[in-house]
C-alpha cells in the first residue's frame, strides 16, 4: 500500500501494455482491481516457464478480485490447477491477500522468511500491533477520532487477508524456481522492514512489488516494532539496487518501465527534497508529527491516507534524527525540533 502521489516523473519510458498483456519474456500482467480510491489497481504478474506457470503476488481477497485474478489467468489459457507457485513480494493486504487461495488450491506460496513471521503479527485476529500503533500514533499527536478510524479501517483491510498458514519461507539470495525460471530473492527493506523484490538474471527483469514504482513513491513509514531507521534502509536498498542489470521492471502498481536507474535517481531526489521540507515545516517550533504531516499532505481523503501520512512523516523524522538534524522532544504527547 502506498502513499498519496507526491512524487511524478517526467522521464518517457516504454509502456509495454500499450502493446499487449505481455510485459516481458514470459510473463503476463493481471491486473487487480483494488478498494482503495489512490491505487485502484494491483499487478500479479504470471509467469511461464518450461515446467509450468507461477505468480508473482496476489491482490487482496475481494469476489471482484477474485474474479479478475481467475479471469486474467483464463485469458491466458491457464486455470488455477496448473499454476505451481506463487511467491509474495510482502505483507500488504494488495499482496498477500488471496496467498491463502492459492495455498488452498495446491499452490505452493514462497514469502521472504521475516516477513512471513511480521505478517502473523500484523494479521494476528486480536489486533495488538494495530492497538500499538493507535497509542503510538496518539503519542505523536493524532486525535482521538482520526486515530480510532485508522484503526478501524485497518482492521476491515485485514478482513480481505485469508489465513496465510502454510507459507513456504525463503531467505535474502536464495534462488528460488518458478516453472524452471531461476529467480533471485532480494531483500528491498523500507516499504516494509523485509519486503522482497524478486531478479531474473537471465531475461533481466525486476519484480519490484513496492519497492520502485515508476509514478508514485512508495510509503515508507515508522511504526511500533519497525526496525530503527525505515527511509535510511530504504534509500540504501534503492542506492544498491540502481545499477541491476535489468531491462524489465515489473512494478506492483503502475506499468512496467525500462529505466530503473532514472527512476531511483528521482526517487532519491525526492527524498531528499521531502526532508528538507520537513526541516522546514518545523521552522524554529516545536511541533508534533502529525502538524508536520498535514504541512506534506494537506489533503488526506481517508483514514488510510492518514495513517500514511504520519508514519512517513515520522520516518523522515527519525532518519533525520539519526543525522543529527532534528531531535525529539519526549513528553506525554511528543514533538520535535530542529537541531
Amino acid at each position: 500500500m502506498s502513499a498519496p502521489p507526491v512524487a511524478r516523473s517526467c522521464r518517457i519510458r516504454i509502456r509495454f501494455s500499450d502493446l499487449s498483456d505481455l510485459v516481458a519474456p514470459g510473463v503476463r500482467r493481471i491486473q487487480v482491481p483494488l478498494p482503495i480510491p489512490a491505487l485502484r489497481i494491483v499487478n500479479a504478474y504470471l509467469v511461464e516457464g518450461a515446467d509450468g506457470w507461477s505468480l508473482v503476488d496476489s491482490g487482496l481477497h475481494t469476489q471482484e478480485a477474485e474474479r479478475a485474478l481467475l479471469e486474467g489467468l483464463a485469458e491466458a489459457g491457464v486455470a488455477m490447477r496448473d499454476v505451481r507457485r506463487a511467491f509474495i513480494t510482502h505483507l500488504h493486504p494488495d499482496h498477500m491477500g488471496m496467498a491463502g487461495m492459492l495455498a488452498r488450491a495446491s499452490v505452493e506460496v514462497l514469502m521472504h522468511r521475516p516477513e512471513i513471521e511480521r505478517a502473523h503479527r500484523v494479521w494476528s485476529p486480536t489486533h495488538e500491533l494495530i492497538d500499538e500503533t493507535y497509542v503510538f500514533f496518539s503519542r505523536h499527536g493524532m486525535p482521538a477520532d482520526v486515530d480510532e478510524g485508522m484503526r478501524q479501517a485497518w482492521i476491515a483491510m485485514g478482513r480481505g487477508v485469508d489465513d496465510f498458514d502454510g507459507l513456504v519461507p525463503v531467505d535474502d539470495g536464495a534462488s528460488i524456481d518458478l516453472g524452471g525460471r531461476a529467480e533471485r530473492v532480494r531483500w528491498t527493506p523500507g516499504h516494509t522492514d523485509h519486503h522482497a523484490a524478486l531478479v531474473d538474471e537471465r531475461d533481466r527483469i525486476l519484480f519490484a512489488g513496492d519497492h520502485v514504482l515508476p509514478r508514485i513513491t512508495s510509503n515508507v513509514g515508522l511504526y511500533p516494532q519497525s526496525r530503527d531507521d525505515p527511509l535510511g534502509d530504504f534509500l540504501d536498498a534503492l542506492g544498491a539496487m540502481r545499477d541491476l542489470p535489468v531491462h524489465y521492471v515489473l512494478p506492483a502498481h503502475g506499468d512496467p518501465f525500462t529505466d530503473l536507474a532514472g527512476r531511483i535517481d528521482e526517487l532519491l531526489a525526492h527524498h531528499d527534497a521531502r526532508l528538507d521540507a520537513v526541516i522546514s515545516a518545523l521552522g524554529a517550533r516545536e511541533r508534533t508529527a502529525y502538524e508536520v504531516a498535514h504541512d506534506l499532505f494537506p489533503k488526506l481523503r481517508s483514514p488510510h491516507e492518514e495513517r500514511f501520512a504520519l508514519a512517513e512523516t515520522l520516518a523522515h523524522l527519525r532518519h533525520l534524527e539519526r543525522m543529527s538534524k532534528v531531535a525529539e522532544v519526549d513528553g506525554k504527547v511528543a514533538r520535535w525540533r530542529a537541531a
